[in-house]
Parts: structure tokens; C-alpha cells; sequence
């Protein structure tokens, strides 16, 4: 008697369609959910990202008060404390705002920008329609985390020249004072065209001479506290004009005093997760 053969198993070529058409379904419906929330406009949007933080148990709590939008029915509520079944505050604030610390630097910015009208700019000072390129000899704006004071090196040094000329060191003194009396962190940055200089000197070492005269001026004559300084040159590799033009290169030749408040923002940081 011979063995029972077995019926031969059948193999499905075709299992992948139903990969596929999951994946079609899918597709479709994120689609249709996007279509959706064009029509709806942003406070439909709004809705929809409050019920998917819901959803994913993500406590809107991290969110401070001036970012988030919209009515409180817009995601955070019953699971505002919630990450899975625990009850616990947020590791790590997922948008930390920004707003105070902007806030600081705007307000210490303003105050500078005053005291140096009032101390250093007369009516000579400004820029003269008469006069193209009559620019002010020190400039105040805004960085990405502070602030910046831009001295015109035409001014401050005479050509190829590494210390403060004596008859703008007022202007450096009242520039020191009013620094030192905001206790911040502050690097001075010297800045050259890009015409080589005459002698054995390069530009690298002109920038990074006048900054370092700089610093050891604030600390020996104004007692700067030596911890909130820096100095750094970078000859010609930052421009802020084209140096195909003298009017460009008088413009380069400048130097940069930036005050930092990493410290800040580093109040503001979300803790490091243990």
C-alpha cells in the first residue's frame, strides 16, 4: 500500500496587495483629514492638534501661556497632567518660551541706545543728506541672543594702528561705563578690509591687536571685571560691506563689542531629562 500524497500547498503570489492597499487607505485618508482641515481654517487646525496631543497622552502643559491658541477645549484638560498612567510633571518643556528673555535684552538695548545719545551724539553725529557716508561713529542692533555696539575704525585708530587714538577715548570711556554697568558678558571682535596692511604685520594680527587694547583698556582704566571679557580678531573674514569700494572697506574696518546673555536663556532652558 503507497504512501497518501500530499495535496501540495498552495502559495500566494499576490499577499502584498493587502501591504498595499493598507497602505493606499491609509494614504487616503491623510488626505482627506488635510483637505478637511483646509476647509475648516485654523481653528479647526487648532482642534485637531489639541486632540491628537490628547490622544498621544502629551501633557499641553508644556506649551507655555503665550504660545498656545485658541479656547481650552483645544487639547489640554483631563490628560493636561497625564503621561500614561502616570501622574507626573513634564520632563522636559517641549517649547520653552522666549519672550522674557527677549524682553531683557530689548529693554537693556533701549537703555544703552539712550544713555550713548545722551553722553556721546550731538547733532553732527547723525548722518548728513549733504554728506553721503557721514555715518555714525558707534551703532547699536539687535543679535540673535543680544546685542551688538559697532565702532567705525576711522574714527577710533588711525591707519595700520592698534591703539584707541587719544582723542576718541571719551567715547570708549562712556562706552565702557555704561557696559560695565549692565554686569553682562562681553566680547570685543576687531575687523578689517581685506587690503593687506603695510610692514610685517597682517590683518589677522591689526583685528586681533586692537581688540585685545580694547579689553586691557576697559580693565585698567575703568577696573571692567576681567571674568565678563573676551577679545577675538577675524581680520577680513566678515564683512558687512563689499570691499571692491573704499565706502564698503571704511565700513569693514570697524570694531564689534557684543554683550551676551547666554544666561538668560540658560534660565529659560527645559532641565536635562535624568
Amino acid at each position: 500500500m503507497g504512501k497518501k500524497q500530499k495535496c501540495p500547498e498552495f502559495e500566494n503570489h499576490e499577499r502584498w496587495l493587502v501591504s498595499y492597499a493598507d497602505m493606499l487607505t491609509l494614504l487616503f485618508a491623510v488626505f482627506v483629514v488635510l483637505f478637511a482641515l483646509k476647509e475648516g481654517g485654523e481653528p479647526q487646525i487648532q482642534r485637531t492638534a489639541g486632540s491628537m496631543q490628547e490622544s498621544f497622552n502629551t501633557p499641553m502643559e508644556d506649551i507655555p501661556v503665550d504660545r498656545r491658541n485658541g479656547p481650552s477645549e483645544q487639547g489640554y484638560g483631563v490628560f493636561e497632567h497625564f503621561r500614561g498612567n502616570q501622574v507626573r510633571p513634564p520632563l522636559v518643556e517641549k517649547f520653552p518660551t522666549q519672550q522674557e528673555p527677549v524682553k531683557i535684552i530689548d529693554e537693556e538695548m533701549a537703555k544703552v541706545k539712550t544713555m550713548l545719545e545722551e553722553r556721546l551724539y550731538g547733532p553732527k553725529a547723525y548722518s548728513d543728506p549733504k554728506n553721503v557716508g557721514n555715518a555714525r561713529i558707534i551703532d547699536v542692533s539687535r543679535t540673535s541672543k543680544g546685542f551688538r555696539l559697532r565702532l567705525l575704525a576711522r574714527h577710533f585708530y588711525n591707519p595700520g594702528e592698534v591703539t584707541v587714538r587719544p582723542q576718541a577715548r571719551k567715547e570708549l570711556d562712556q562706552v565702557t561705563i555704561i557696559l560695565r554697568g549692565l554686569g553682562r558678558k562681553v566680547t570685543v571682535e576687531g575687523h578689517t578690509d581685506s587690503i593687506p596692511p603695510k610692514g610685517n604685520v597682517s590683518n589677522w594680527e591689526i583685528s586681533a591687536l586692537r581688540a585685545t587694547h580694547i579689553v586691557r583698556y576697559m580693565i585698567s582704566q575703568h577696573r571692567f571685571p576681567q571674568m565678563l571679557l573676551s577679545a577675538a580678531g577675524f581680520a577680513d573674514t566678515r564683512p558687512i560691506a563689499h570691499n571692491g569700494t573704499e565706502a564698503g572697506r571704511r565700513l569693514n574696518r570697524r570694531v564689534e563689542i557684543h554683550v551676551h546673555y547666554d544666561s538668560v536663556f540658560d534660565q529659560n532652558k527645559p532641565p536635562e531629562p535624568p
